[in-house]
């Protein structure tokens, strides 16, 4: 009923490549986040995530 999926020795290319792609996103985004200034981490943390409402109702 259910099969193994039986990769091509070509196909395999694929799924190994998009794995290091997340990978290499993964880690430098971490890494970046790691190195980043106490300045920034604060201006970050200040920035509003809603935009304010100007209209009244």
């Amino acid at each position: 009923m259910f099969q193994r999926i039986q990769y091509e020795d070509w196909q395999l290319v694929f799924p190994i490549v998009a794995f290091a792609v997340a990978a290499a996103f993964f880690v430098v985004m971490s890494w970046r986040v790691l190195r980043m200034k106490r300045p920034q981490v604060e201006r970050l943390a200040r920035m509003p995530l809603e935009a304010e409402n100007t209209k009244s109702e």
